[in-house]
């Protein structure tokens, strides 16, 4: 939300008298809620889907002043009794929290019912471990290089090699690439809200990557630099900014995040690996494998990765320092190890 003290903004009922701040429902705090502040069209169309999903059977229909903590608690068991899992179920109840804090600061409500609700959403549980079963090894990567689609085969090496998202490696771009020999400053990721607006219904461009405003720079081992170099021997990067991937069925378009997974889940299956459950972030986890098997510190992984913190690193991917070493078993493995180590520098 937009810093500082919130603007209030009046109910035409409540201004005209036809109805008290206390007498304002869930649903009607909750839009005003929407419309405040400066959001992004994809995070308007998350709240709304977390507000029909989850919100709007147990508060929609309430006076958001009658709202207690035990509501939310009896809630939040709801949840838990539906099987909903434990980091989206805290996921939300920040959201929750947040709107109310808002109808708290706006007058809507007296007094804010989150303060006993206690939160740990930023604390140890907060971030599952990845299991080492969750990791590819360097094999099963190059089984799906070869059984990925064509076009898309450079994507694999770009997650697993650079640790990027598939959203930012689907937006991987020349521009970005040619700044600083060695390295890809990461400012781009795909987003399904385009300009048909509402979610999956285009594609488009969004310059803040996950958790980061200002970006961040990533090495590119020799290895990555191989396999973009094969890609444009076939397909020349388009538009001014030189994008890598372009949609299959529209010309100077980006390619749909739903056709990639499609794409994925054909090349998993087709390197005989449909029962490892491998995603995507898969990738990802081998990178960061490979970059604790050749020593880089965990602030330096989690700055490569663009968390939040290196405490997120640390909950997610520490316990597997011990388990990369005998990770490295061949040449390549060995290879790529030496490339990451050797971009052990600060970059500013």
């Amino acid at each position: 939300m937009q810093e500082g003290a919130p603007t209030t903004r009046i109910n035409p009922a409540v201004e005209q008298g036809w109805m008290t701040p206390s007498e304002r429902s869930f649903a009607d705090c909750w839009e005003e809620w929407l419309a405040f502040g400066t959001r992004e069209v994809s995070s308007v169309s998350q709240y709304r889907s977390i507000y029909r999903c989850h919100f709007s059977g147990w508060f929609g229909w309430k006076p958001v002043s009658a709202i207690t903590a035990q509501d939310i608690e009896l809630w939040e068991d709801d949840q838990k009794r539906r099987g909903y899992a434990e980091m989206g179920v805290r996921g939300r109840k920040v959201v929750l929290k947040s709107f109310l804090r808002y109808c708290c600061e706006t007058g809507a409500i007296t007094a804010y019912p989150g303060k006993e609700i206690k939160v740990s959403g930023r604390k140890e549980a907060a971030y599952r471990a990845v299991r080492p079963t969750e990791v590819p090894t360097t094999a099963e990567v190059m089984a799906i290089y070869a059984a990925m689609w064509p076009h898309y085969k450079s994507t694999v090496w770009i997650q697993a090699g650079c640790g990027l998202r598939v959203g930012e490696a689907l937006a991987f771009s020349e521009s970005h690439l040619g700044r600083r020999e060695g390295w890809y400053f990461v400012q781009n990721q795909l987003t399904t809200f385009g300009a048909n607006e509402g979610a999956n219904r285009g594609v488009a461009i969004k310059n803040e990557p996950k958790w980061s405003r200002s970006g961040r720079w990533v090495p590119v081992p020799p290895s990555v630099t191989e396999v973009l170099e094969l890609h444009r021997e076939s397909w020349q990067p388009w538009g001014e900014e030189g994008w890598f991937y372009e949609s299959a069925v529209y010309s100077g378009r980006h390619p749909s995040r739903t056709h990639y997974s499609d794409r994925w889940k054909q090349a998993v299956d087709k390197a005989g690996l449909a029962d490892r459950g491998y995603t995507a972030k898969s990738l990802r986890h081998y990178f960061v494998s490979m970059a604790l098997a050749a020593g880089v510190p965990l602030f330096e992984v989690s700055r490569w990765l663009g968390h939040t913190s290196t405490k997120v690193t640390e909950q997610v991917y520490a316990h597997l320092v011990e388990e990369a070493a005998p990770r490295i078993t061949d040449a390549f493995e060995g290879a790529l190890v030496r490339s990451l180590k050797a971009y052990l520098r600060v970059v500013s």
